[in-house]
């Protein structure tokens, strides 16, 4: 009696466990995605982590992946992803023929612009790279300026001064250490609003000349051959989101 009773639970745990459909106890594969500070774009502070990561882990969801944002200093990000250890993937990111090589990169998520931020007591103008001589510029470690910006700091045509968080380039702006500064215009404001008072806020401006206009992009290691496929999920994921009318939604 005792077995048989024994017998007959196990039977129906069983039966209960086989009609339960397989994907409730299959885990999506993780994809780690190294982040900082970058609002609204991205930040801690916001909802979903920002807009530019809502897409990002939206995607990814509808291509049957989880994205995990961990956040590092930009430059940590993009190593780590060029080398293929811990992280797998970092976001927000120019498309260039360097980058083309080391990484998988994807298509564009957001258009971008990058500008020179500076003190509106200072009077600054600009057309060509070459009127940034003896200007004091600030610049964030990681970040991609263009081939013209890039070529000039390597002649030492201009004088730049690198930081690693792009908080720290707004505060030397302020106690006059620096001058000028290009950044995400969008993400420049973000941070002014978020790490500054109204008053010093209100002492910043942006010149109405692009540094560049390109679109943030996606990029994956190519340490890993898998994530090529990885990569091909992530943009039919995104077309998607384009295509319900969600993308829209978001950045509104």
């Amino acid at each position: 009696m005792y077995w048989s009773k024994r017998i007959k639970i196990l039977c129906g745990f069983f039966c209960l466990l086989f009609c339960i459909p397989l994907g409730t106890f299959a885990e999506k594969p993780v994809i780690r995605l190294g982040v900082d500070e970058f609002p609204p774009y991205i930040s801690k502070e916001l909802p979903g982590y920002g807009i530019l990561s809502q897409i990002v882990s939206e995607s990814f969801e509808k291509a049957g992946f989880e994205a995990v944002f961990v956040f590092v200093p930009w430059k940590r990000a993009l190593k780590s992803v060029e080398e293929g250890e811990f992280l797998d993937g970092t976001p927000a990111w120019f498309r260039t023929p360097e980058r083309e090589v080391l990484f998988y990169v994807s298509d564009s998520l957001v258009d971008d612009s990058q500008s020179f931020f500076h003190l509106k007591d200072f009077a600054f103008d600009w057309e060509k790279i070459e009127d940034l001589k003896g200007i004091h510029i600030g610049a964030t470690l990681g970040y991609d300026y263009g081939e013209d910006f890039s070529r000039a700091y390597a002649r030492e045509e201009i004088l730049v001064e690198w930081v690693s968080k792009d908080v720290q380039n707004f505060r030397k702006m302020l106690a006059e250490r620096i001058q000028v500064f290009p950044m995400n215009t969008l993400a420049g404001y973000g941070i002014l609003q978020t790490d500054f008072s109204e008053k010093e806020f209100a002492s910043i401006t942006h010149h109405p000349k692009p540094l560049r206009a390109e679109a943030l992009h996606l990029l994956l290691s190519k340490q890993n051959p898998a994530n090529a496929e990885v990569m091909e999920r992530f943009n039919r994921g995104l077309k998607e989101l384009k295509k319900s009318g969600r993308y829209d939604e978001i950045l509104k």
